[in-house]
């Protein structure tokens, strides 16, 4: 399989933090927006230096929340991408948070062709418990506006918050169906040093136990299901034709540069992160500008993560293009494992896959391969 290479964008600007987040954002003041965004540009400009120029399909402006940016400053980006980098879009993406007053039109003109709305929920009870800043109302307006101008919608579904219950994780996916194409569905992982975990240590803050929360996403997939989105990964579930082309990449080992403050890439095999810190960042330190020196992955460890990712999807790996890219015999190399997740996983035609009914214990089958 012939596979294209996707650029992932960070915009670490947020209006305030929900209290379950580890993601690296900062609260803009001044013309930090129009000053990140010019180191953005550069890093992307220079980057094409590095390698040679290969097809990009795919675009991707996460978060932060990129919908604070205006069409104009998005379509600015995109033009910068065009001149620097062999790119014929297939799928460009910007995360938002669902806003009745975005300008959702201006976005699609400026070459946005998919919005992925970070709702979490459709109960006002649990956005408040999240600090999430907007409620249900907002989330099915900007939903309605947005299904008028774009082809491809996303929802973010969080299970396990504050005040939820699989009852209401389940109206929540139900309403995110009948708007999206493709639903993102998270369980909570309660991250130290935010909000949500102190208050959760302390006791002063209730979250669903882990069985709770397997049963919601039970629940919830088979609701998903039913309105015809169907799990393709662990987390992600779409109509036919509209998985996430971008994040694939993630999962089948796919090039991709990572643009801005904290944003990872995957280059000619070896990995880099560019610093946490838009600070550093727009002083010039990014992979672009040459001082972030990306750590080549040796080949064991390569293919063993190569399964791992596999894992993760519906399809599971598949087994003739990982033998020819690790000139290997996969149930040779890998015959003690294979026979460790017997009861988890196993050959399935041309695919070695977690079995029906078992992908939840992906992380149980992964451990063999570390």
């Amino acid at each position: 399989m012939k596979k294209t290479r996707g650029i992932y964008l960070h915009i670490p600007f947020c209006t305030g933090k929900c209290r379950y987040c580890d993601f690296y954002s900062i609260k803009a003041t001044g013309n930090e927006i129009e000053t990140y965004l010019s180191a953005l540009k550069d890093e992307i400009r220079a980057a094409s230096a590095f390698n040679e120029r290969k097809l990009t399909d795919t675009l991707y402006f996460g978060g932060g929340t990129p919908s604070l940016l205006s069409p104009g400053d998005v379509a600015s980006v995109i033009e910068i991408v065009y001149k620097y980098h062999d790119f014929s879009p297939t799928e460009v993406t910007l995360e938002a948070n669902p806003d009745p007053d975005t300008d959702y039109a201006g976005l699609f003109s400026a070459g946005v062709n998919r919005i992925s709305f970070g709702v979490q929920s459709f109960d006002d009870a649990v956005l408040k418990a999240a600090g999430r800043r907007h409620t249900s109302a907002d989330a099915l307006k900007a939903l309605e506006t947005a299904r008028k101008v774009f082809p491809n919608l996303s929802v973010d579904i969080m299970l396990g918050l504050p005040e939820d219950s699989v009852e209401g994780a389940v109206r929540s996916a139900e309403i995110a169906a009948g708007y999206a194409d493709h639903v993102s569905m998270y369980m909570l992982k309660l991250e130290e040093g935010t909000p949500l975990f102190e208050s959760v240590r302390s006791g002063k803050v209730a979250v669903a136990d882990e069985d709770e929360t397997v049963d919601a996403y039970e629940a919830c997939s088979e609701k998903l299901k039913s309105f015809g989105l169907n799990r393709y990964e662990i987390s992600n579930f779409s109509r036919s034709g509209y998985e996430s082309l971008h994040n694939m990449k993630y999962w089948n080992r796919s090039e991709y540069y990572g643009f801005g403050a904290a944003a990872h890439g995957f280059i000619a095999g070896a990995r880099y992160n560019n610093p946490y810190s838009v600070k550093e960042y727009t002083s010039g330190n990014n992979y672009g500008a040459g001082k972030i020196i990306p750590e080549p992955i040796p080949t064991d460890e390569a293919a063993s993560e190569a399964v791992i990712l596999a894992l993760r999807t519906e399809k599971g790996l598949y087994i003739p293009d990982f033998e020819s890219e690790f000139s290997c015999d996969f149930g040779e190399k890998y015959a003690r494992e294979l026979d460790e997740c017997s009861l988890l996983a196993g050959i399935d035609g041309d695919y070695y896959r977690m079995k029906d009914g078992k992908l939840l214990f992906e992380s149980a089958a992964a451990r063999a391969f570390i």
